[in-house]
């Protein structure tokens, strides 16, 4: 399938103020999107533009560790220490992928959203991103809850607070 690149410039944008979280590595900095713009990320292919990956609930942030970890040869283990951090923001133009309109007008389906094959959701982002979208809101590809593709260089002051909430260095952590 074709993403329609007119569709993506004229599709409705929400406003949307959602807590969000985000578990990485202890020694990177929260609010930069870097380790995605170098190794690129399901919404932005390596080399592009920073890209913050947050989901709306803690147990899909534990879920995307999980999915991390499995498709690791580390395992979720040997991926700990993490941390979670919960991000206040405050949207006001952002592509919602999660509304089925949204998606026929721009052309691209739910499971291809969630494939295995991120091309297409790589050029819907970087769309986006050229367009002005603060983000993406869209679903988990492990199937728990939704995620926010959030283009950092482009949120102005609605990035209200960063704050870390929890420290993961054991499987028990997680639950």
């Amino acid at each position: 399938m074709v993403l329609d690149r007119t569709g993506i410039a004229t599709a409705q944008r929400v406003a949307h103020a959602v807590s969000a979280y985000r578990n990485q590595s202890p020694r990177y900095d929260p609010r930069s999107g870097e380790g995605a713009r170098l190794h690129g990320g399901r919404f932005n292919p390596p080399g592009s533009f920073p890209t913050l990956y947050l989901c709306e609930t803690r147990p899909c942030a534990v879920a995307e560790l999980t999915r991390q970890g499995t498709r690791h040869v580390v395992g979720v283990e040997g991926l700990l220490p993490r941390v979670l951090y919960r991000y206040e923001l405050d949207l006001h133009r952002l592509l919602d992928l999660t509304d089925p309109d949204t998606r026929t007008q721009i052309g691209i389906t739910k499971d291809e959203l969630v494939a295995d094959d991120w091309t297409m959701c790589q050029q819907l982002g970087t769309e986006a991103h050229a367009v002005g979208d603060q983000g993406i809101r869209t679903y988990s590809a492990t199937g728990v809850d939704t995620v926010l593709v959030v283009f950092p260089e482009l949120l102005g002051g609605s990035l209200t607070t960063v704050e870390l909430v929890e420290r993961w260095d054991d499987l028990a952590d997680l639950s």
